[in-house]
């Protein structure tokens, strides 16, 4: 009989902590979380009100046929444009120019395909970034994979 406390108690607590939990998430979960599925279901109607930011695989080339061109015939045919020099509405919003092109030249943005990874296939063209640029001779600055690779056509 003297345990029987300590049994209510443990079993009380377990009450009020899952009343608790039961009244917090009323109050904190969105209304519309779990319609659906396990997320706010709003959020689908406030994403698709956004402004587009990304164009579509190809659109660049309209105005840049040249560069479009030498990135055809490079082994960076299949990679987009934007990934090099981000969203497209920066640059272009219905069809008339905003802005400048945002461009990459860092070290670090070709390092995030062509980093030595022992997990990337073999065959893909790797490289220890701190030691190749001056294996090459080339400085050691930001842009030391464009003072020898065309971005657009590496290969060359």
């Amino acid at each position: 009989m003297e345990h029987t406390k300590h049994i209510i108690r443990a079993v009380l607590l377990l009450v009020l902590a899952t009343v608790g939990f039961v009244l917090v998430r009323h109050f904190v979960y969105p209304e519309s979380f779990g319609r659906y599925g396990h997320y706010r279901f709003d959020s689908v109607a406030e994403h698709a009100s956004k402004e587009l930011e990304h164009g579509a695989p190809g659109v660049c080339n309209r105005c840049h046929a040249e560069e479009a061109q030498k990135k055809a015939e490079g082994k960076h045919a299949s990679v987009s444009c934007e990934l090099c020099h981000g969203p497209l509405g920066v640059h272009v919003k219905a069809d008339a120019k905003v802005g400048d092109m945002p461009i990459d030249r860092s070290v670090k943005l070709c390092g995030y395909c062509h980093q030595r990874l022992d997990a990337r296939r073999s065959d893909f063209p790797q490289v220890v970034l701190a030691s190749h640029a001056l294996e090459k001779g080339a400085p050691t600055a930001e842009m030391a994979c464009l003072e020898c690779h065309n971005a657009h056509k590496p290969n060359e």
